[in-house]
């Protein structure tokens, strides 16, 4: 267990400090935690293989070609999410003048439909059986939702578009989400559920740190660089100022050619981080070929009397 938490806390801190270290992804710091995180993490692996009498999760099981599937669906899953997700407010803000709580609004679409959708989703599973099938329509529709966000996150589209791809990303996300945590629980016994669905969260959760370092890059890079090169002559000089305070981005009046320069620059580093996004995506299709088709009606997990 101190393998485990220590390599996780130093190989996920870099995503976190590197963009506020001096020389980012370069100093020694950084590339000293994520070495020692990284070794950390494979000492785990060791262990539990050729050391624990009682392993914390059964050594057949980190190779079982279903659960790799899945915590790989679900690694990839999260580095998309971040891709699209991050700063995705702020952009509602600016580009289509949205308040805080409109905004909020609409950045929760998918919290709202996909918790409802679940329960569908273990509907579905419940009267077919099987689970693959609905992965095989999750990730196309993911595809498509975060695909059409690069053509409908622009100045000139309706914000209603971008609330209808929202709907897209929320079915396909929660169905990917009961989906991963079943697929891993039909191949464990009663005894190791726990375990496997803290495997499955820590390939969630090193994906997701990922997916804010992906976007934190591109970020940091176009936005100011597009600030530059689009402001008018009155407000260049003010770009650092412009890119670091979302109040004074927002303190300029639409349709003004300061403010217009601003959601132009939104628009860009928001195209680039959902191409990133629906990229990393398409991965998740060679997954779930990964992934055995189970029939989760007929798997027995637990024998006798439980209570």
């Amino acid at each position: 267990m101190v393998l485990l938490a220590g390599g996780l806390a130093l190989f996920l801190l870099p995503f976190s400090l590197a963009a506020s270290t001096a020389d980012e992804w370069k100093s020694p710091k950084i590339i000293c935690m994520l070495v020692f995180g990284l070794v950390m993490l494979i000492g785990f692996a060791v262990v539990e293989r050729y050391v624990a009498p009682k392993p914390f999760i059964p050594y057949r099981l980190l190779t079982d070609r279903t659960v790799l599937g899945a915590c790989m669906v679900d690694f990839t899953y999260q580095i998309a999410y971040y891709c699209w997700y991050s700063y995705f407010t702020s952009f509602l803000q600016v580009v289509y003048s949205l308040s805080i709580a409109e905004a909020g609004y609409v950045g929760s679409t998918f919290d709202v439909v996909s918790g409802f959708w679940l329960l569908v989703v273990g509907y579905l599973i419940r009267r077919t059986g099987y689970f693959r099938w609905l992965l095989w329509t999750a990730v196309p529709l993911y595809l498509l939702g975060v695909g059409l966000m690069i053509h409908f996150r622009q100045p000139d589209q309706p914000v209603g578009f971008v609330i209808m791809c929202q709907i897209f990303i929320a079915f396909a996300g929660g169905t990917m989400i009961i989906c991963q945590q079943v697929a891993v629980l039909s191949v464990a016994s009663h005894n190791d559920a726990a375990a496997m669905l803290a495997l499955l969260g820590v390939f969630g959760y090193v994906g997701g740190a990922i997916g804010n370092s992906i976007s934190g890059a591109i970020w940091t890079h176009v936005l100011p660089n597009e600030l530059q090169r689009l402001l008018p002559a009155d407000t260049v000089a003010d770009w650092e100022a412009i890119y670091e305070d979302l109040d004074l981005q927002l303190s300029y009046e639409k349709g003004t050619a300061t403010r217009d320069a601003i959601i132009a620059a939104y628009s860009a580093a928001q195209s680039k981080m959902l191409i990133a996004g629906t990229a990393i995506m398409g991965l998740a299709l060679v997954w779930v070929a990964i992934i055995r088709n189970i029939k989760v009606s007929e798997v027995e997990q637990v024998k006798g009397l439980l209570f």
